[in-house]
């Protein structure tokens, strides 16, 4: 009997601890779980993951310059790598540059009006991420320089760089983020 008893002592401990340790984490739990609307001041601070949707639109400079050549994006790669801008690979195709940031610039104009028509953002952020493109868009063609440009962040989010999580990519939340990436 007295076995029993404290077996039941034992038992009456671990549910007490339990369903304290489990009130304890709900009153430390946020108190709100929404999403917080979207950032209606900065350049797009907290960003907002335009890079993967940039490369699936095509909206890249070497898919745009590819499209208008008839190059393959590994043959425009292999140039910049070279030391060719996207501007001399355009031209010595017979393509002006201006159409090929014109082009990027029309696709991912249609990606910042989905997503202010999406909520995602506002259309006052969209109107800043589109200034921005075309400055850096219009700085980028003319550029040999390749790889990541020191404006489009470390892609140090949740996924650490690997690709995993948001940010990954270098998009997204990505604390080094000052807007948006991918214009290469």
């Amino acid at each position: 009997m007295k076995h029993s008893k404290s077996l039941a002592l034992i038992a009456a401990g671990l549910v007490a601890g339990i369903v304290l340790g489990s009130v304890g984490l709900a009153a430390a739990a946020p108190a709100s779980t929404t999403t917080p609307a979207p950032q209606t001041t900065g350049v797009l601070s907290a960003c907002i993951g335009m890079g993967q949707a940039i490369r699936g639109a095509g909206a890249r400079l070497i898919d745009v310059l590819a499209d208008l050549t008839g190059l393959s994006t590994t043959d425009i790669q292999a140039k910049r790598a070279a030391g060719e801008s996207i501007a001399d690979i355009a031209k010595s195709e017979g393509v002006d540059p201006d159409d090929v940031v014109a082009k990027a610039l029309e696709a991912r104009k249609a990606l910042l009006d989905q997503k202010v028509a999406d909520g995602t953002i506002t259309q006052e952020q969209a109107d800043a991420a589109y200034a921005q493109m075309q400055e850096r868009l219009t700085e980028r063609v003319t550029t040999t320089a390749t790889g990541r440009p020191s404006w489009a962040g470390q892609g140090q989010g949740l996924g650490g760089g690997r690709g995993a999580g948001r940010g990954g990519n270098g998009a997204g939340f990505c604390g080094g983020c000052q807007g948006v990436s991918a214009a290469q």
